[in-house]
């Protein structure tokens, strides 16, 4: 449902058309703002202990990992399929944003702070988010567009930049219940030669039956036992020596990102895919000194069969709900 596998090059197209419409980008930032969301209190940002209990059926789902890898590839998603960023400031306007997806409980998300320089990630997934520090609220929106009538979203959500990151019974915009920056790569990490979080992966084997902690919801649809569910854990094995790879700077760094903290399963697609921030959150393109104007990176050279997926907790099918917080108010 929110994974760029379901969606057609026309959706693309409608949305490239959409976002652009009668929207003013001469603000727009000229550089990118780091900011290490949810720091302190996600669990993204905790090192995987030195002997970690692996899963009874790693083996067989590191299995799904090598077909995806040989059949799709090992990608990080930097033009598209992956998500933009921008901050509100005090005179930033608010609007309501319509939430038009047919199984939202909700109708529209209120008195959301929107930049008018805002653009979603042009995909079909059409993702973007706001971070507004000064109220300590992050809105994240599914298939955002502009439109003469204003914004409007499929779906979105909102979180108090106090918490941890995840939607507690779900209602995120994206399959896992994970907020959008979580696991996401920063250009300015991949400059300083170090990640400190866990990543964030997609691939096109998501077990159906439900989420596993931390996860709060699944898209999942494989009833496969190599199946990975959303929400599982993957690490590169720590006993790989990562010199003997070939490996380019940026591809060190995030190699001994998934060796220290790993990645966690968050939506379905194709292929292995891990998420950088969308270059279109500014005007100058903050990867020109890593790997220039690219809107796919492939990572081939980390062997998917030295990954392996760490003890999994029991899935859960719990009802998706909306949870109260300051943050996200709906009507």
């Amino acid at each position: 449902m929110r994974s760029f596998k379901f969606f057609c090059i026309l959706s693309t197209l409608i949305s490239l058309i959409s976002c652009n419409k009668d929207q003013d980008f001469s603000n727009k930032p000229s550089s990118l703002e780091y900011y290490e969301i949810f720091k302190g209190q996600s669990v993204f940002y905790n090192p995987i202990s030195d002997n970690p209990e692996t899963d009874p059926n790693s083996s067989v789902m590191t299995g799904s990992l090598v077909e995806q890898q040989e059949s799709q590839g090992f990608l990080i998603a930097v033009k598209e399929w992956t998500v933009s960023v921008f901050y509100a400031g005090a005179d930033t306007p608010r609007e309501d944003v319509k939430l038009t997806a047919y199984w939202a409980p909700k109708k529209k998300l209120l008195n959301v702070p929107l930049p008018e320089f805002s653009e979603p990630d042009p995909s079909g997934d059409g993702s973007m988010v706001i971070i507004d520090t000064i109220n300590g609220c992050v809105y994240d929106f599914w298939q955002m567009k502009y439109t003469s009538r204003g914004w409007k979203a499929s779906w979105g959500n909102a979180l108090p930049l106090s918490g941890d990151g995840i939607f507690s019974k779900g209602l995120s915009a994206r399959g896992s219940g994970f907020e959008l920056l979580q696991g996401v790569i920063w250009p300015h990490e991949l400059e300083r030669g170090e990640i400190n979080h866990a990543l964030i992966f997609s691939y096109d084997h998501t077990k159906s039956g439900g989420p596993v902690s931390p996860a709060t919801e699944s898209d999942g649809t494989s009833p496969d036992d190599w199946a990975i569910p959303e929400g599982a854990l993957v690490q590169l094995d720590p006993a790989l020596d990562l010199n003997s790879l070939g490996l380019n700077s940026y591809e060190m760094t995030i190699a001994k990102a998934l060796q220290v903290y790993g990645m966690y399963l968050c939506d379905d697609g194709g292929g292995i895919q891990l998420y950088a921030v969308n270059p279109v959150s500014c005007k100058n393109n903050p990867y020109e000194n890593i790997w220039g104007d690219q809107t796919y990176i492939s990572l081939n050279k980390i062997p998917a069969d030295r990954f392996r997926i760490l003890k999994l907790p029991p899935q859960s099918d719990g009802e998706v709900a909306i949870v109260a917080n300051s943050c996200a108010e709906f009507e």
